[in-house]
């Protein structure tokens, strides 16, 4: 039995941890998986339960502790597990620490995307410098996009020996043919986004974008989600009179996205969304900002529309509403690439070919 440690500094709402759910619930039988994680919701509680985590170690959420980093290498020694597997920044420091008490843990590490878009010069400085010292400590580094890849190997984070390219990928969800009825949205059109409202997903945009349907009352913003800001866009959009419908967290999203006819990302950067690939694993089209991440799930004119500006966000969404031909082609196409390179199968496999290599190699 191959014994594997998921390390998250995170168990909230977010991609990372739907990655690490992704791999707990869909790696091979032959692997006991351990965890390191915070005691957030909803996934602590989760994994807790979960028959295929054989045990957890708790960390705090987003901090570095001396003494957490400690107990948990006597966790690893104590379970003798070989292979330590991090997502995210803030756990990427924990693994290569880990590899300097004890090198002959194999470690690979998952960027989730090298979000250094808000840094000054002082801090993205060291943070290449940190992640360009701590490849000596890794085996394996796993980007989820090609952009992704790229934009580390320009800043020198790792040679290109040491990486994988991995997609995320997802079952697809189920389509609930009655969400429209079920959430009062019968006679209208649905334009969805996911967000945690914060600097990255950028919905100041995604209110400018909303504001300019406001007098089309067949038009609907869905955003599911939440964050510091919700308070400010649920007063502006009441005080706007603009058509939001503000959600909070849910666990109902596969039926909000099955009530959904067009999915809006305004991110300023993306790993590799989740949100995005579950739209598309229901036939929607997305109109998304051309960044990174972003350009990697849809292509432009084929599954969807990338944009520069909430002006040509407004010209994409008015395109799949009005033109029925276009809609129903970029649907089909939509399912075809979510079938061709996001299924859960063939990230998983390339995930295990990871381990297997490193196995082979101890």
């Amino acid at each position: 039995m191959k014994k594997i440690l998921l390390l998250s500094l995170r168990a909230d709402h977010g991609g990372g941890p739907k990655h690490v759910d992704l791999l707990i619930n869909n790696l091979s039988s032959d692997m006991e998986i351990f965890l390191a994680c915070p005691k957030d919701k909803p996934y602590y509680n989760m994994w807790s339960e979960s028959k295929k985590v054989k045990d957890i170690f708790a960390l705090p959420h987003r901090k570095f502790s001396v003494k957490k980093l400690l107990g948990l290498n006597k966790f690893i020694k104590d379970n003798d597990i070989e292979i330590v597997h991090s997502h995210g920044k803030g756990a990427g420091i924990y693994s290569r620490m880990l590899k300097i008490l004890n090198p002959r843990l194999k470690i690979v590490h998952t960027l989730h995307g090298v979000h250094i878009g808000e840094y000054g010069f002082l801090k993205k400085s060291v943070y290449i410098f940190l992640e360009r010292f701590l490849t000596l400590f890794t085996d394996k580094f796993i980007n989820v996009s090609n952009s992704e890849n790229s934009l580390c190997l320009k800043l020198r984070l790792f040679k290109k020996s040491k990486c994988e390219i991995v997609y995320n990928g997802i079952k697809a969800l189920l389509k609930d043919d009655h969400a429209k009825i079920k959430f009062n949205l019968s006679e209208k059109r649905v334009v969805t986004t996911i967000s945690r409202f914060d600097y990255q997903k950028n919905m100041s945009l995604a209110y400018e974008i909303a504001q300019n349907f406001k007098d089309n009352s067949d038009i609907v913003f869905l955003w599911l989600g939440d964050g510091d800001d919700r308070t400010k866009f649920e007063s502006m959009a009441q005080k706007d009179g603009v058509n939001i419908i503000f959600t909070g967290f849910t666990d109902e999203i596969p039926a909000y996205l099955s009530a959904t006819d067009i999915y809006l990302s305004t991110s300023r950067w993306e790993g590799l969304p989740y949100a995005l690939i579950e739209a598309q694993s229901l036939g929607i089209p997305i109109v998304a900002t051309n960044v990174v991440g972003n350009n990697e799930v849809v292509e432009n004119g084929k599954s969807g529309f990338l944009f520069e500006s909430a002006q040509q966000a407004r010209r994409d969404i008015e395109i799949l509403l009005n033109d029925e031909k276009i809609y129903g082609k970029m649907r089909s196409e939509v399912l075809l690439n979510f079938k061709d390179k996001f299924d859960i199968g063939i990230a998983i496999r390339k995930v295990e070919k990871i381990y297997e290599q490193i196995f082979e190699n101890k």
